[in-house]
């Protein structure tokens, strides 16, 4: 998969290019809602033998007006890169959504971007808006391309008649209903943190990723080489964890880059997890939530 970066600038250089189809949306998360815009493009692009090509941002329009707000991401861009080349995208274009793209007109971003991409179908979901201030929708897109390109538009995908969304999948990770935004998502959410192998204290890497609340929860852990089930805390102050299940890996004192795969929130275990049986003996025994010894990972993890 090519990712190309756009701006302002570049789009107005651009010289001819091949016909493709082009899928529209931030597509933070890029969870089942997404998921069938872009899969309803691809469909469409191999029936008319074209390249897939997706257009995302590179940041929220609310971090461009309003930095300070409580807004979070369910993806970095790199994640979000990993999802689209798993749906087969062909090209992922990244515009610079800055002051001079958020000032467009819409005629003018449709003729500079879409136009200019030489997009043959134009595909989004039902809510995609465009142009200054985001007050433009599907209807304004299809009249705006008529002659030009064709516009399809993608109804909501609902779930217990909630409609899917970025917005909800955000509520319930902060609750911590992460087996109910997992489903929402298609996939386990993840996050990145940089882990402390002797003091098991992991530092969450990107502060404006949404984290899911205090608590316990299981995860897998992921790392080059390995990936194993761990229980982390979760600090209700600060954006840091703790493991506090056992764990194996390689013997290393430097600290560690790691993937989160949050699965679900479990009963809050003792802190205290494991005790020497004996000063005789290496044998470590663990200790569930209730305090009861256990002689396995295996048994433990299950207990929570």
């Amino acid at each position: 998969m090519q990712v190309i970066k756009l701006d302002q600038q570049q789009v107005q250089h651009l010289t001819a290019q091949p016909p493709l189809v082009l899928a529209l949306g931030f597509f933070d998360g890029v969870h089942q809602g997404h998921q069938r815009v872009i899969q309803t493009a691809r469909k469409i692009a191999l029936q008319r033998h074209l390249p897939l090509a997706v257009m995302t941002f590179n940041r929220h329009a609310s971090q461009l007006f309003q930095p300070q707000s409580p807004f979070r991401y369910l993806n970095t861009l790199d994640q979000k890169i990993k999802h689209m080349a798993a749906l087969k995208v062909d090209r992922l274009y990244v515009t610079d959504f800055n002051r001079q793209f958020a000032g467009l007109a819409p005629a003018d971003f449709v003729d500079q971007y879409l136009v200019g991409l030489n997009a043959q179908v134009v595909v989004a979901g039902f809510d995609y808006t465009f142009g200054q201030g985001g007050v433009n929708g599907m209807t304004d897109l299809a009249r705006l391309g008529a002659g030009s390109f064709e516009t399809v538009t993608v109804d909501r995908l609902a779930n217990q008649q909630l409609k899917v969304s970025s917005t909800r999948i955000r509520g319930l990770i902060a609750r911590g209903q992460l087996e109910q935004a997992n489903q929402l998502l298609g996939y386990d959410y993840e996050t990145t943190a940089t882990l402390n192998p002797q003091t098991r204290e992991l530092t969450f890497k990107n502060v404006k990723q949404q984290l899911p609340g205090g608590g316990d929860y299981r995860c897998w852990l992921v790392g080059d080489h390995y990936r194993q089930q761990v229980v982390i805390r979760v600090s209700t102050t600060a954006p840091n964890g703790q493991i506090i299940s056992p764990y194996q890996l390689p013997a290393v004192m430097a600290d560690l880059t790691v993937s989160l795969q949050w699965r679900q929130q479990v009963a809050a275990m003792t802190t205290q997890l494991w005790l020497l049986v004996s000063s005789r003996s290496s044998k470590r025994v663990f200790l569930d939530r209730r305090g009861v010894g256990c002689y396995d990972r295996e048994t433990l993890l299950n207990s929570v």
